[in-house]
């Protein structure tokens, strides 16, 4: 079994911590990248790959959602601090969610 350790061994070496920790941080924002042209390519096939200003919309709406459960969950900030930003959010959304036309 290959350990997170023996992962970032170089040679002989261990990486030091601040590669360690740029490594994990260009690996989180390729997944985030992907997730999100993931979910922009399942639209575009969902609606027969005809691009329009309602996919980019929904795109918009989606991908803000998985990009804020993600802050929400990582930042340190205070409760009142993410409170005041979903409220934000909350308000961003409705917003993009009264463009959308039905397919």
């Amino acid at each position: 079994m290959i350990t997170v350790g023996a992962f970032f061994k170089v040679g002989s070496h261990l990486l030091d911590e601040n590669k360690k920790s740029l490594i994990i941080h260009y690996l989180t924002e390729f997944i985030l990248g992907s997730i999100g042209v993931g979910v922009f390519v399942i639209l575009l096939y969902l609606n027969q790959f005809s691009f329009s200003l309602d996919i980019i919309s929904l795109w918009v709406f989606l991908y803000n959602g998985i990009l804020f459960t993600y802050w929400i969950w990582r930042s340190d900030a205070k409760i009142w601090e993410k409170s005041i930003a979903g409220g934000y959010f909350l308000l961003i959304e409705i917003i993009i969610a009264s463009t959308f036309n039905p397919f």
